[in-house]
């Protein structure tokens, strides 16, 4: 007390601090009481013993106070400060609330420990029991996922049909479309790859947002994580209803945070409310249109199958929606589908091998390739075979290529009677050796090209370059492989133009010959990559928002939080963030790795924590440190690997016990997160002394 005498200016900040703390408290204690069942009440004992303790201390400290002006003057917690008890008086009511206080700190750590468990059962059963469930998040909250994943999701950046192509293609949708007494809601156009489906499903939807018919849109894609799931279709395309509806706006974002709310919603009823029966509410006869492009390419067959039924068994609710849809003829899809009566387009053929004129292709070619000969630009279209990929590619390397005498030669040397697959792959191996001009620098190249495959979304050169600090070509390696890559500029997001490159750099040695792309491998590298880059930016209270004797803040109480977010970190760094624990998942997680993972979160487990917090992507935190969790207890033979994979075990136990503490306050991380954290926790033990 010497010393709160000595300055009571700044007791009374104090004494301010513990007002609102107590605050806090209460708000805790009713929370407490609206709990079931018996685990919550010692919890609630100790802390009403707590705040009688307190309220005895304030009543014996009103008793004692110097004066009544300062009665009159100070608030009951204040006066308590204030007040001029014997020492030894107060040592004894200091040491009651100690007391009290640990009392209830440890009920509530045990309650704590009690519902871990608990928790995480649920998660696992979650993940498990419905792999359409949706994350909790909206696609148009948060830093870092709306831009790239937006972009892919609706066909932003896909090619329009040239103007005199696909006439006949184009004009049969048209005509389903405006066919209003047909019963058949879904138009299914399926063929091989290449053969110009998202061309014509982004001319399609382009063709009704100008006619504002267009519902919403979805173009499934390797390129993002976003688009290879069916988990974030429904949330997607509602935006996207409400921009081109604007009458249904207010009531899908209303549906949208009513089901975020709920955190697990299964897919078939996202679908009924955030769609169908918001499209119901449209007014007039006009039929208006969803896209669905690309659907092969959702990873998991289950997805694509319930995706299906849902829309089967939904639309005829809806008569005056419709569905263009398209995919390869993946069989799950054609299970559905081929027997279903709404189902109009499935005989159609967009590449017809009997017509050797190829006259789409042949307009196209003609019209892109104006600088180079007629006998060249024939030989181009007779080996494509009607395949408007391969015109395409080999239109983009022409146009983009210092050696286009080389590349005729290639393309000269194609047997005509070679496979499709087989065609593509010798002009895919061209575009690589094109661009490694110096034979030496083929590790550069391929480490940029592994980060370009793995990348769980689209990252720009600029953001390359920062991952991989050493690699001084990766601005180059782009551009020269602008046959098979898109976009060229340093910040704009590079995608691969088409999934069969992909799938021929993942392929096997024989195929790929000598560009081989392992993709655990890759993970590996790029694993190690963004766990480089939070290791060098990471550090406590990255904003430099904590105020000596104030109340840490709430993120609400930051104004303009994601763009103190984005001014102070890089677009590399907010990747690395978002996706190292997901990287390291899918790696061949090797001791070393395992061992670097632990040394990351022993250092900057909760800087990374709290700058998740700040960008408001903790869910995703859980849901990488879960795919990390379930790895490494898969690797968890050797003592090692048993001790690493407890660290990791404890850092998803963290998250999963205090995300709402740390989502309403990013630097709570720090204090009253790790204070409720058990002391046997390996994150207990490296942080408690620094915190």
């Amino acid at each position: 007390m010497r010393t709160v005498h000595q300055n009571r200016a700044n007791w009374t900040d104090l004494c301010d601090e513990l007002e609102r703390h107590l605050q806090q408290l209460e708000i805790h204690r009713s929370k407490l009481q609206e709990g079931p069942g018996d685990e919550s009440d010692s919890c609630l004992k100790a802390l009403r013993y707590y705040f009688s303790t307190t309220a005895n201390l304030i009543e014996i400290a009103d008793k004692a106070s110097a004066s009544e002006e300062d009665d009159k003057a100070r608030s009951s917690i204040k006066r308590a400060g204030m007040a001029q008890m014997e020492k030894g008086e107060l040592g004894r009511h200091r040491e009651m609330m100690e007391t009290a206080w640990q009392l209830y700190s440890i009920e509530m750590k045990r309650l704590i420990a009690l519902k871990v468990k608990n928790v995480e059962d649920q998660l696992e059963a979650y993940e498990k029991a419905d792999p359409t469930a949706m994350s909790a998040r909206n696609p148009e909250d948060g830093d870092g996922m709306v831009g790239p994943d937006s972009m892919i999701a609706y066909g932003h950046r896909i090619d329009l049909c040239e103007e005199g192509t696909r006439v006949e293609i184009l004009d049969a949708i048209r005509n389903w479309a405006t066919n209003f007494t047909s019963t058949r809601q879904i138009f299914w156009l399926n063929d091989a790859a290449g053969t110009g489906k998202s061309t014509i499903a982004a001319t399609m939807a382009n063709e009704w947002s100008i006619d504002n018919r267009l519902a919403g849109r979805f173009f499934f894609s390797p390129n993002s994580r976003v688009t290879q799931t069916t988990k974030e279709f429904c949330l997607f395309v509602a935006n996207d209803i409400a921009r081109h509806q604007p009458s249904l706006a207010d009531t899908i974002q209303h549906e949208i945070k009513s089901i975020l709310s709920e955190q697990h919603v299964w897919f078939d009823v996202q679908l009924q409310r955030l769609i169908i029966d918001p499209i119901g509410k449209l007014e007039g006869d006009k039929c208006t249109f969803i896209v669905v492009d690309g659907l092969d390419n959702c990873v998991l067959s289950e997805e694509r199958v319930g995706l299906l039924n849902s829309f089967v068994r939904h639309l005829p609710s809806a008569p005056h929606l419709k569905l263009l849809l398209t995919s390869r003829p993946v069989q799950d899809i054609a299970d559905v589908l081929a027997s279903s009566p709404l189902v109009h387009g499935s005989d159609i053929q967009l590449l017809n091998i009997r017509n050797s004129h190829h006259p789409d292709v042949t307009y196209y070619v003609e019209k892109r390739l104006t600088r180079i000969s007629s006998e060249h630009r024939a030989m181009i279209i007779a080996k494509s075979g009607g395949l408007f990929l391969y015109a395409a590619t080999v239109c983009r390397m022409l146009e983009r290529s210092r050696h286009q005498t080389d590349i005729l030669k290639i393309i000269s040397d194609i047997g005509v009677t070679d496979k499709l697959e087989r065609r593509m792959d010798i002009l895919y191996l061209s575009v690589l050796k094109q661009a490694l001009i110096d034979k030496n620098a083929g590790d550069m190249m391929m480490s940029v090209l592994s980060i370009i495959i793995v990348a769980y979304q689209p990252l720009s050169s600029n953001t390359i370059s920062r991952l991989l600090p050493g690699n001084i070509y990766v601005e180059d390696f782009v551009q020269d492989l602008g046959g098979v890559l898109k976009d060229g500029h340093p910040d704009r997001p590079i995608k691969v133009l088409h999934p069969t490159f992909r799938e021929f750099i993942l392929s096997n040695e024989d195929r790929a010959n000598g560009f081989l792309l392992h993709s655990a491998q890759s993970s590996a590298a790029m694993a190690y990559a963004c766990i480089s880059t939070l290791e060098h930016m990471l550090e406590d209270d990255l904003f430099q928002l904590v105020k000596l004797g104030r109340l840490l803040p709430r993120n609400e109480d930051i104004k303009e939080a994601d763009r103190l977010v984005h001014q102070s970190t890089t677009a590399a760094e907010r990747y690395a963030s978002a996706f190292w624990a997901h990287h390291v998942a899918t790696s061949e997680m090797s001791q070393e790795l395992l061992s670097r993972v632990t040394k990351f979160l022993s250092r900057k487990y909760l800087n990374w924590v709290e700058l998740m917090s700040w960008r408001g992507s903790i869910g995703l935190c859980i849901e990488g440190l879960s795919r990390l969790r379930r790895v490494a207890i898969d690797q968890r033979g050797s003592s090692n690997n048993a001790q690493d994979s407890v660290i990791v075990r404890h850092a998803h136990q963290f998250l999963v016990q205090h995300q709402s503490m740390i989502i309403d306050s990013a630097l709570q991380t720090y204090c009253m997160a790790l204070f409720f954290t058990p002391p046997e926790s390996p994150l207990f033990t490296e942080y408690h002394e620094r915190y």
